[in-house]
């Protein structure tokens, strides 16, 4: 897959041993060409060779002196990297914890050292939910150490997440959305059309190709692309097929959107939507937020928990209930109100009914 980022073209290769490698190349010509020479090595076996000679070997073998960095090294070399797990973050929670202990054995790092860390965040005002992120990554580099044999035990596996500050904004009402639409470049309207139609993440929507596209069925599958590695499969509404229908299909193009002056997909259109809700005057309104309203949206609906849980592909229920589906309380005291009074509707009609039946036996 070839991808462009600040006028480099990337290649993103998977090898038959699993190992993901990404290429930086000056053109799509040289992109195309290189990719030609690692399916050609693929399909002649010869691939273990091709990588050798573009130095590109599956695993840099670290020197471990027992220290936490150089086993931190380990652990991003041979598991971050081949596994391409936000490997630019986690490069930069490691060299966080090496400011703080690195120079330590690993075997000496205790939880007070993470709560030392976490105090040095605190102090720099890092928002708890930042926090937590940089503390799953550590605990994580733990788990694998103790898989490895570095370690006996995880020092961290009783560590607590912090509590989360939860976003507090103004949840986005169909006027304030459809004003921001409004705004926006005609080019990129219907990438966030499928975003609110779907409640994908922006990512996904932006690399969708038009084989997760069924449309006999009205789904659209995200492969692989949600945190937990899972697949996922999204309803299309009308308005989402319509977004879609609304984009040529471009010859030798695999994605849905794209750039029509490169005939690639859009990098991030994070441009476009701030100038739309500038000009719409919600300064305020996230992409991110269309995501928790679809959940809000279908939730008030009556749809099933573990349905959007599905949609969304949440690793649990309470993840979806907490942050992406939750109602407001007016909206879940308007519900129950409603079925309260429907079931007491049926039931006065069907003793209305009853009784009538009576009346007319009785005659």
């Amino acid at each position: 897959m070839i991808a462009v980022r600040k006028s480099r073209y990337i290649l993103d290769t998977k090898w038959p041993d699993g190992l993901r490698t990404r290429f930086r190349m000056p053109s799509e010509g040289k992109a195309k060409e290189l990719d030609l020479r690692v399916q050609l090595a693929i399909l002649d076996n010869t691939w273990d060779k091709l990588r050798t000679t573009l130095q590109m070997a599956p695993e840099k073998k670290v020197v471990s002196t027992g220290l936490f960095r150089d086993i931190a090294e380990e652990y991003y070399q041979q598991w971050v990297l081949p596994r391409n797990k936000s490997a630019a973050s986690k490069r930069t929670f490691l060299e966080r914890f090496n400011e703080r202990f690195g120079h330590l054995p690993l075997r000496a790092i205790r939880l007070r050292h993470a709560d030392s860390y976490v105090a040095w965040r605190q102090e720099s005002e890092v928002a708890n939910a930042s926090i937590n992120r940089e503390l799953s990554c550590l605990r994580h580099f733990f788990e694998w150490a103790v898989d490895r044999e570095f370690i006996d035990r995880n020092p961290l596996a009783r560590i607590k997440r912090m509590q989360e500050q939860e976003w507090a904004g103004p949840r986005p009402t169909d006027e304030v959305v459809e004003a921001v639409f409004a705004k926006l470049d005609p080019r990129f309207l219907p990438v966030f059309v499928l975003i609110r139609e779907t409640g994908a993440r922006r990512g996904e929507v932006l690399g969708l190709q038009h084989w997760q596209i069924d449309r006999e069925r009205r789904v659209v599958t995200f492969a692989k692309r949600t945190k937990n590695g899972k697949n996922t499969i999204a309803p299309l509404t009308d308005r989402a097929l319509q977004a879609i229908d609304s984009v040529p299909v471009l010859p030798g193009c695999p994605y849905v959107f794209y750039n029509p002056e490169t005939g690639t997909r859009w990098c991030d259109a994070r441009k476009p939507w701030l100038a739309a809700r500038k000009a719409a005057g919600h300064p305020w309104l996230r992409v991110r937020d269309l995501r928790p309203a679809f959940g809000i949206e279908a939730s008030e609906d009556g749809v099933p928990m573990h349905f959007i849980q599905s949609v969304f592909g949440h690793g649990s229920v309470a993840v979806t209930e907490r942050y992406y589906a939750k109602f407001r309380p007016n909206g879940a005291a308007s519900a129950v109100r409603q079925a309260i009074e429907a079931a007491r509707k049926s039931k006065t009609l069907a003793q209305g009914l009853a009784q009538e039946e009576k009346i007319e036996g009785g005659a």
